[in-house]
């Protein structure tokens, strides 16, 4: 039996070369220098954390770039780069993780072993867990409702009992949703949302609706639905009526930038117009005799512009086996954000789905590794019926 000094008296050139016997080990067989390990009277198992990060993040913080956690009280933390989202979850360590400044590993070792040179080390921290990163999609439920506090409804409007909800700066948005930055920025366009006077807001529809109907009729008495106009004669006819970065707004969500003769000019995109129309006509409506709708519908929008069924993905639904047939306001952007709640949102609106019919309602949940095929596969049971293939729940709709 071997007996070795206690770490208070330090390791001894004896002591190592003993130990080294002991392991049935040569000098040969080591690198560089000999580390002796004694824990530090006072271990910091509190204020220190590991994170584990992927090259990402890593990226960002090497560079400087901010990288920040967000989440209120009563959310689950996400940690956000400029364009990225991770949750955040606690992991075990089945074997205790010590930290010692200092110590030096792998190819950092050079040169045969010197039992002489022994520098002792001290763990500072003793982890059972760390944080890893997962990505996730951003949680953006949250800014559609702040921007639901106060619509836009114009500067006339804007003392009125129903607009003094909140407003919020892109400042403030960062501070509340769980999201990064270019997402948040994303989420913004696809919800149409305009920045005014420094604050983001959403329009509201009924003047949304006047606002486009104004530059539909101008674009219509002056033959600009085919060859567009800049946005400077837009403007110069209706800036007495809205804002400029209203029109300007409204132009970019209902229109096409395109060079003509070197002019940058704004040319109304069709399907998004037919689109806008067809909400018109079944936002306030329950369920609509879907061959009437098709009809008033195609009477609705400009003319020239032709109306196709693709333009409803994602906004309406159509129930064919009802007699007669019907179709009814059902917008993607209401549901569930959680994979879960969607589905079991979906399947007790609707027991049976084409892929057709359910591919706009689940788009936004894909990933680039998980597609919509994916998805369901993973919670859906398919069938045959009428020989089209049909998705249904795996689970009890509640």
């Amino acid at each position: 039996m071997k007996t070795f000094r206690g770490k208070m008296e330090g390791r001894t050139t004896e002591d190592v070369e003993a130990l080294l016997e002991f392991a049935k080990l040569e000098k040969s067989e080591l690198k560089g220098h000999v580390q002796t390990l004694s824990f530090s009277q006072q271990l910091d198992n509190e204020s220190l954390v590991l994170m584990e990060m992927d090259a990402t993040v890593l990226s960002s913080l090497s560079q400087g770039d901010e990288v920040v956690i967000r989440g209120g009280e009563e959310d689950y933390a996400v940690l956000c780069t400029a364009n990225r989202t991770y949750d955040i979850k606690e992991a075990d360590i089945s074997n205790s993780l010590l930290l010692v400044p200092g110590c030096v590993t792998g190819k950092d070792l050079a040169g045969a072993c010197d039992t002489a040179d022994i520098r002792p080390l001290q763990v500072c921290s003793m982890l059972h867990s760390y944080y890893e990163l997962r990505r996730c999609k951003p949680r953006l439920k949250k800014l559609k409702e702040l921007l639901e506090e106060n619509y836009y409804s114009g500067k006339e409007c804007e003392e009125d009992e129903d607009h003094h909800g909140n407003k919020y700066t892109f400042s403030d948005l960062l501070n509340s949703v769980q999201a990064s930055q270019s997402e948040i920025l994303e989420a913004l366009r696809k919800l149409h949302a305009c920045e005014i006077e420094g604050h983001w807001r959403l329009l509201e529809f009924d003047f949304l609706t006047k606002v486009l109907g104004h530059i539909i009729s101008l674009s219509e008495e002056n033959d600009w639905l085919s060859e567009g106009a800049p946005a400077e004669d837009y403007c110069g006819e209706l800036e007495p009526l809205f804002p400029r970065s209203v029109l300007l707004h409204v132009l970019d969500c209902y229109g096409n930038k395109e060079d003509k003769g070197g002019k940058t000019v704004y040319v109304l995109n069709e399907d998004k117009v037919c689109r806008f129309f067809a909400e018109l006509s079944l936002r306030h409506a329950e369920k609509f005799n879907f061959k009437e709708f098709l009809e008033v519908w195609k009477q609705s929008v400009p003319q020239g512009m032709k109306t196709s069924l693709y333009q409803l993905e994602g906004l309406a639904l159509i129930d064919r086996c009802s007699r007669p047939e019907v179709i009814w306001f059902f917008p993607a952007d209401n549901l569930p954000e959680d994979i879960g709640e969607r589905l079991n949102f979906l399947f007790k609106t609707r027991e049976k789905w084409t892929l057709d019919e359910i591919t706009p309602y689940i788009r936004d949940l894909a990933t680039e590794k998980v597609g919509v095929g994916a998805l369901l596969m993973k919670y859906c049971r398919a069938s045959m019926q009428n020989g089209i293939k049909v998705y249904n729940s795996k689970k009890p709709v509640t």
